[in-house]
């Protein structure tokens, strides 16, 4: 079956797991500070964190801005649940935006409808990889926290600027089904010094930076350096040098990886948008550059289709759930786009390891099915 996604994985990257075995170290050492720092200059950023998943990174996220019961964070709801999940821990409320139906993305003007005095963020999606209207966001966002999710935004550009470095915070996935691939593990990216020390903290159970382990304290000169010390409490999200080290093989990989979904999506983009039963997703907007993480088509006839591909060895499957039909969170008012989209949005297999033939036998069965409704 031709898969949704596929990571490129080799010797490269086994070599560099044995040089971490070889090590005897395996926790968070050289690799991950190694990745940390190679990540950063990638996307323009000197405040990056490594953590265990992008996950943490949003739960770590509503701590850091000190948001939690009594206040509101403004959310588009075709999102991955890991967002509302966070949210909801922290104690907030979140509120649910409607997104464009092109692009999936927010809606910005939603922001200002939905705001109360108690709205203290918003966390974006940049979905697919597609940046969404910064500018805009920023004009309805004023006076709240901007958080990113860019886990489908790895080197996507926002006006020559990286996405996960637009707002105060930015999320990063790093998955066994994201371009960069660790098999889990993430990233978060701070905008400033403040924040990148409340990072620290809420990285490793809440302990001061500079103390967080023995080691750290004797060398600081204490005499009983196994004394614990809390700046605040947290959970452990730190992550370690077996995955770093296969994310530095990944990364001078990545750039060829977004070339080859940038030549399938123009396939992709090609082949299908004269199929008049079917709307094609827009290109990323001026003056932004995409990840390609996604390919996404809207019909009318989206579940016979989805059924159709499945049967003929294609996966295909509709990221994301809209969130606000879930009701553990307790949302009422309905999201019309968002449920539109829920009725007619199919994503398609888009990855590095598609070939030329691969994406001819999509483009063919999808028009097979048409041929036959």
């Amino acid at each position: 079956m031709i898969q949704l996604f596929s990571s490129t994985l080799g010797e490269e990257e086994l070599a560099a797991v044995k040089r971490v075995f070889e090590s005897r170290f395996l926790g968070y050492g050289n690799e991950s500070k190694s990745f940390e720092k190679e990540f950063g200059a990638k996307i323009g950023s000197n405040r990056v964190l490594a953590t265990n998943c992008c996950t943490a990174a949003l739960y770590m996220s509503m701590k850091m801005l000190g948001i939690g019961p009594g206040d509101e964070v403004i959310i588009p709801s075709i999102n991955f649940v890991g967002c509302g999940n966070a949210i909801m821990d922290a104690g907030a409320r979140p509120v649910f935006a409607d997104v464009e139906l092109d692009t999936l993305n927010i809606i910005p003007s939603e922001i200002s409808r939905l705001r109360t005095r108690n709205t203290r963020a918003v966390l974006l999606l940049h979905y697919g990889g597609h940046p969404c209207n910064l500018d805009e966001v920023r004009e309805h966002a004023r006076g709240l926290r901007i958080i990113e999710d860019s886990a489908c935004s790895v080197v996507s550009t926002y006006q020559g600027k990286n996405c996960g470095t637009l707002g105060d915070i930015g999320c990063f996935s790093f998955d066994s089904m994201k371009i960069l691939v660790m098999g889990d593990g993430g990233a978060i990216v701070v905008k400033d010094d403040e924040l990148l020390e409340k990072a620290k903290q809420y990285r490793y159970l809440g302990m001061a930076p500079k103390l967080s382990s023995g080691t750290d304290s004797l060398a600081e000169g204490k005499d009983r350096w196994w004394e614990i010390q809390l700046a605040t409490t947290s959970n452990r999200y730190t992550t370690n040098d077996i995955l770093c080290s296969i994310g530095r093989v990944q990364l001078r990989k990545l750039d060829s990886f977004v070339r080859r979904r940038k030549a399938i999506w123009r396939a992709y983009q090609a082949g299908l948008s004269t199929i008049p039963w079917l709307t094609c997703p827009p290109e990323p907007l001026p003056q932004t550059e995409s990840s390609y993480y996604l390919y996404w088509l809207r019909t009318d006839k989206r579940d016979q289709l989805a059924k159709y591909l499945v049967d003929n060895g294609i996966y295909c499957t509709f990221r994301y759930y809209p969130l606000h039909l879930i009701p553990q969170y307790g949302w009422k008012e309905k999201l019309p786009n968002a449920e539109q989209l829920d009725r007619t949005a199919l994503n398609i297999p888009v990855h590095q390891n598609l070939t030329d033939n691969d994406a001819d036998r999509v483009i063919e069965t999808i028009k097979a099915f048409g041929r036959r409704t």
